[in-house]
């Protein structure tokens, strides 16, 4: 035997969605500041607003793998580089003073290669950069323990064209 159906009570007015406005820009929290993703006009490089104003991308102790943290500074980068495509840079490999001078040529090179590798996926012309290696011989922290080397663990991202 079947029940019959139940009237459907059409009185209940339909739910009430609220839109809030959304922030049209991405953020991105990064060494504990909050950057923008504004890109990609030569002046976005310097406005300490824009992620792209960070080029520094650290390393840890012997390492060339890149920290997930600093994903997002290749990418904007890579994008500033696919979007201007008469931009160029260089990667400035660094190492710390621990290490023989020839194995930190070698780290500061594989370090900027990490970076270039993760650009060129991103969308950046291998064209657009090049890599140098500095090792342990243009520090910017002198010091004798590893708050301070690990300063130097390092490459940074110079324009060279913008």
């Amino acid at each position: 035997t079947m029940e019959p159906e139940t009237p459907i009570n059409n009185t209940t007015p339909p739910p009430v969605v609220v839109e809030t406005p959304t922030d049209p820009v991405t953020t991105y929290q990064y060494n504990g500041q909050t950057f923008y993703d504004i890109c990609c006009d030569a002046d976005d490089l310097n406005n300490s607003e824009s992620l792209l104003s960070q080029r520094v991308i650290l390393f840890s102790y012997d390492q060339a793998t890149v920290e997930p943290n600093y994903q997002d500074v290749i990418k904007i980068h890579a994008r500033y580089l696919s979007e201007n495509p008469s931009a160029v840079m260089v990667l400035e490999g660094h190492a710390d003073e621990r290490g023989t001078p020839e194995y930190n040529l070698a780290l500061g090179e594989k370090r900027g290669n990490s970076v270039l590798n993760l650009m060129r996926a991103q969308g950046a012309s291998a064209g657009q950069i090049s890599v140098v290696s500095f090792g342990e011989e243009k520090p910017v922290a002198l010091c004798n323990d590893d708050s301070c080397w690990s300063q130097n663990r390092r490459v940074r991202i110079v324009y060279t064209a913008r």
